[in-house]
């Protein structure tokens, strides 16, 4: 999919956002059941919207910028964890069994 972005550290998180006010970040966990079920569900959304921008890291490679991402938005650190952003701030965020294709569809409606 086009509009899923991995992201590794800040220098590609602003290269990937700089040409739009909303976005979809992804703090996936490799080792984790719950982030597997999660990111499927991540996956479903972004299927469904490729006019949408979708990224996402994986904690364990990418821990700098999950770091970052807490001091950032202040939000404390969970994985998986999922953000919509707009205009550079944070307005939905869930995490573990909250991440739901459902419940971004309905935040975006």
């Amino acid at each position: 999919m086009k509009n899923l972005v991995r992201v590794q550290d800040l220098d590609s998180l602003k290269n990937a956002t700089t040409s739009t006010e909303h976005y979809w970040l992804f703090k996936h966990s490799s080792t984790c059941p719950v982030s597997a079920a999660a990111w499927n569900e991540y996956n479903e959304y972004c299927s469904l919207h490729p006019n949408q921008l979708f990224l996402f890291l994986v904690v364990q490679e990418d821990r700098e910028l999950s770091t970052s991402i807490e001091t950032i938005t202040n939000i404390k650190h969970e994985s998986p964890q999922v953000f919509h952003f707009s205009n550079q701030k944070v307005d939905w965020h869930a995490s573990h069994n909250d991440i739901k294709s459902k419940a971004m569809q309905e935040f975006i409606a």
